[in-house]
């Protein structure tokens, strides 16, 4: 086992692979089609979809053995291993939706992950992202207050985490591998959308003459619906 797999077999003991991010359901229509969950944990997020949207199969990636032990009980497959190895041998053309919830931060290499989707991707289809934002109140003070950038057990300093994003190269990088963001939105459950973190990130924003990057500022995490709009 290589020492990314270790990093998140650690993680396993400590329930980190059981939580999710239901809303995200909420942006996957009714049979949906074919849906494959990059990073699909325990299947927990896959369990509601099944349930709610009732989508034609429902697969799955999982990088942890264990976890992904877990998930085959409720997914229609699941794939162990890292991403940038089992995406390259799935169908083109085959998936209407692909799931990347709190996954591309831990590839190596999320631009060849990104256009893998693309490809085996139908035309027309659909990927939702959510992923940290390194933009945030909380990083930047650590770095220019403390002068530090400490990995910590979750969150956007995640110890797993390989890749940083910020909303611009998100957006770009969707954009230069062939899909069209229709929304983005932030994860509203974060200290920094209190008063503090609000009144803070108004004067940053205002001192570097950008007022509306602002809510960037106070963003933990970003989510996003996009559609492929063409081949790459």
């Amino acid at each position: 086992m290589d020492s990314i797999e270790k990093i998140h077999e650690n993680k396993a003991a400590e329930g980190y692979f059981a939580t999710i991010n239901s809303d995200l359901v909420s942006q996957i229509p009714y049979q949906p089609g074919k849906i494959l969950d990059v990073g699909c944990a325990t299947g927990n997020l896959g369990q509601e979809v099944i349930d709610k949207k009732h989508p034609e199969i429902y697969e799955g990636i999982e990088v942890v053995p264990s976890v992904a032990k877990i998930a085959k009980k409720y997914l229609s497959k699941v794939y162990v291993g890292q991403a940038e190895e089992w995406l390259s041998k799935l169908k083109t053309g085959y998936y209407d939706w692909v799931i990347l919830a709190d996954s591309l931060e831990h590839t190596v290499d999320p631009w060849s992950i990104l256009k893998e989707v693309n490809r085996i991707l139908k035309e027309d289809g659909h990927i939702i992202v959510s992923l940290p934002n390194v933009r945030n109140l909380g990083v930047i003070t650590e770095v220019l207050v403390k002068g530090t950038w400490n990995y910590k057990e979750m969150g956007i300093l995640d110890k797993g985490h390989l890749r940083f994003f910020t909303r611009k190269n998100i957006l770009k990088m969707l954009s230069d591998y062939g899909f069209e963001t229709e929304l983005i939105y932030s994860n509203p459950r974060n200290k920094w959308k209190k008063m503090k973190g609000r009144l803070i990130a108004r004067v940053i924003s205002l001192l570097i003459g950008k007022p509306s990057d602002y809510e960037e500022f106070i963003t933990v995490q970003w989510r996003i619906v996009a559609k492929k709009i063409k081949d790459v």
